[in-house]
């Protein structure tokens, strides 16, 4: 099973329903979550981590 697809399980069986993806990047609720390997061990481990993306672009609110 790819990562996106052990993501899109992980999204789903959370009961989130409003996500897209952008190539590899998750996106729920407007947040970007990039996809990564999870290798930390843990019995409980699904083999997938979400971290928030950063696309470079700060924002100011004035």
């Amino acid at each position: 099973m790819s990562l996106k697809a052990k993501a899109q399980d992980k999204v789903e069986r959370a009961g989130i329903a409003n996500y897209s993806f952008d190539k590899d990047i998750l996106v729920m609720c407007g947040v970007r979550y990039a996809i990564e390997a999870c290798d930390c061990g843990e019995p409980d481990c699904d083999g997938v981590r979400l971290r928030k993306a950063f696309d470079g672009v700060r924002r100011t609110i004035q």
